[in-house]
């Protein structure tokens, strides 16, 4: 597959299945035809617990291989790359925003965000910098602090500024409000659209709740997307 320019994303023909486990236990299927990002634009993608969200963003970090199809982050194929090769790259073109954040209890704020710099070219007073200015633009003054000394909102942010330190191509947040009351929630959405827009990143949300809707121009059902996906008992997705 030819990639073209201006795409952060293309997907194509990706298909991907968990095995049989025996006894009656069906796996988990998913084929997806057709996607395709725009670099700097948003996406939201709605499903039901279960069809596959977690195990689609995956596939696209490169953390499993699909049984078959392309994932091109900008013009590289993906699962292409192996090993070390792909670990980098992840580093620098992926941002990962997670349900639960996932930062390094212990750390402060800014050392959080300058262990995603590692991956970067930056030398290390410019990786200090770089930190530093990416957490005051989303809020955040108390560079020390750890991050369980912080607010929930204020360790979002954190995650945000994490997810962006490496000036990624495509920033994938899974289920980025679903640990946040109402109102940290819509702040949540607020930020990481605006600060994925700030650096010129393509935003791909993927959640189970409706509310997300209103905040994104452009919306699809993952169901409506995929071909005979199937979920059995346990499935991770």
């Amino acid at each position: 597959m030819s990639s073209h320019p201006s795409f952060a994303l293309e997907i194509a023909r990706l298909h991907f299945r968990y095995p049989d486990r025996g006894a009656g236990k069906q796996g988990f299927e998913l084929q997806l035809p057709s996607l395709t990002l725009r670099r700097g634009e948003e996406l939201l993608l709605v499903g039901r617990s279960g069809c596959g969200k977690s195990t689609l963003l995956q596939l696209i970090a490169g953390l499993i291989d699909p049984t078959s199809g392309t994932v091109q982050i900008g013009a590289q194929d993906m699962h292409a790359l192996k090993g070390a090769a792909r670990d980098r790259f992840r580093g620098r073109s992926i941002g990962m925003v997670f349900q639960t954040f996932n930062l390094l209890q212990g750390f402060s704020a800014l050392e959080n965000v300058l262990a995603a710099l590692l991956m970067s070219d930056l030398v290390s007073a410019e990786s200090c910098a770089r930190a530093e200015t990416l957490l005051r633009s989303l809020g955040i003054e108390r560079l020390d602090a750890r991050v369980e000394e912080l607010s929930v909102g204020q360790q979002q942010r954190v995650a945000v500024a994490r997810a962006l330190a490496c000036q990624p191509t495509l920033v994938l947040a899974d289920e980025p409000t679903a640990s946040l009351d109402p109102e940290n929630a819509l702040n949540a959405v607020r930020v990481l659209r605006d600060a994925c827009r700030e650096q010129g990143a393509a935003l791909l949300v993927v959640s189970h709740d409706p509310s997300l809707a209103q905040h994104f121009e452009r919306r699809q059902i993952l169901e409506a997307l995929t071909v005979g996906a199937s979920v059995g008992e346990g499935a991770r997705a």
